[in-house]
């Protein structure tokens, strides 16, 4: 059962549906390519076939991802991100950043050019630049639909030694 948290905060709006167990994790398997569903109970140890099928579900509702039927009998399923699944590239990204930074974590993130670790880092696509955490802020939005801006993949940066 999803957690309603009664904020209107789009961090407490996107964990009501993807802060569930396993969610992001289904996620991060998809990001590789379409997988059946065998593949993410093979990928996923320890989750339940009924969890993982009520995940799925919610996840096509909120169109993360698309369900293909690729067997009628007995009824086969094959799983991808849609275009606003694969945006959650960098939440699940970031998750591995961060992780890797202050967990005991067995992985990390690196530039493959230098092999330095890489960080997180705001892009503004109206000004095509890199901004700094101190110069963004939440405001509410206007209620009109959001513009559609170009998206760009995950900006990142090489952190240097000593920081």
């Amino acid at each position: 059962m999803p957690k309603e948290y009664g904020q209107s905060c789009p961090v407490a709006q996107s964990l009501a549906f993807l802060g569930e167990r396993w969610t992001l994790l289904i996620v991060r398997d998809l990001l590789a390519g379409p997988r059946k569903f065998q593949d993410l109970r093979d990928s996923l140890t320890g989750v339940a076939p009924a969890v993982l099928s009520h995940r799925l579900q919610v996840l096509e509702t909120h169109g993360i991802l698309r369900r293909t039927l690729y067997s009628d009998h007995p009824p086969r399923a094959e799983y991808a991100l849609t275009d606003r699944g694969r945006e959650l590239r960098a939440v699940v990204r970031a998750l591995g950043i961060w992780g890797s930074r202050h967990l005991d974590a067995r992985s990390t993130f690196v530039h493959d050019a230098c092999g330095t670790a890489v960080e997180i880092a705001y892009f503004c696509p109206t000004c095509d630049k890199t901004v700094v955490s101190d110069q963004v802020q939440r405001r509410p939005t206007s209620g009109r639909p959001r513009r559609k801006t170009r998206t760009r993949p995950l900006a990142i940066r090489a952190r240097r030694s000593g920081r």
